[in-house]
């Protein structure tokens, strides 16, 4: 099952060949005469908006992970104008998240997290389109991702993760190989592809320990449901 699904239903070069107008190979000539290097990383901005396009100020925090799903360490917040930003950024894949909790989700039919890339030199443009209002106060997000288990946002990797009974736990695969959530009273997700998801209604208290199959000695994780 999707995620989308179960969330609407709760540069060869030649030898010797002289080219005019360029200064040097490899860079572009400072006036001291030393060859420039090009930038070895490039920026991402954006804009949280509305549907409708209205800027949002101040609107939640924007988290960025690699491309297989692991948090880097850097956040950011809208400015006044809804605008964020990431400088310095190492060129490759990468995720964004958007979190307001109880304020705005981004909804379907655009993809959450957000895949894009990167490159050196270049600002990439992030788009981040939200909903405004208070959605799945009774969902928690367990991302899946390179040989972890995280709880969303802030949750340890591989740790364990507590929610009450009632709650809607989705596991939800934002690596680019496939998963399993295999243990606890559900048993066994089955086969989660990319951008594919697992949901669980907590309807049993107790310690649960689970593991992803084709990973299980570096990805195992704990849920704890609470009363």
């Amino acid at each position: 099952m999707s995620r989308r699904d179960f969330l609407a239903r709760l540069g060869t070069a030649g030898a010797g060949v002289a080219v005019a107008g360029l200064s040097g190979c490899g860079g572009s000539t400072g006036d001291d005469g030393g060859i420039v290097a090009p930038p070895a990383t490039g920026n991402i901005a954006g804009l949280v908006s509305t549907l409708a396009g209205v800027p949002q100020a101040g609107l939640g925090t924007l988290i960025l992970m690699n491309g297989r799903g692991r948090q880097t360490g850097q956040r950011s917040s809208p400015d006044a104008n809804g605008r964020f930003a990431f400088s310095s950024v190492t060129p490759g894949e990468y995720q964004l998240r958007f979190n307001a909790p109880g304020l705005a989700v981004v909804p379907e039919p655009f993809p959450h997290p957000i895949r894009f890339s990167v490159e050196a030199g270049k600002t990439t443009d992030v788009p981040v389109r939200v909903q405004l209002g208070n959605y799945n106060q009774n969902l928690v997000e367990i991302y899946i991702g390179d040989g972890f288990f995280q709880l969303q946002p802030d949750g340890a990797e591989n740790g364990e993760s507590v929610v009450k009974v009632g709650t809607n736990v989705c596991w939800y695969n934002v690596d680019n190989t496939v998963h399993t959530v295999t243990g606890g009273p559900w048993g066994d997700s089955g086969e989660l592809q990319k951008s594919q998801a697992y949901l669980w209604p907590a309807t049993q208290t107790g310690l649960f320990a689970y593991q992803c199959k084709y990973h299980g000695a570096s990805e195992k994780a704990l849920l704890r449901v609470t009363p």
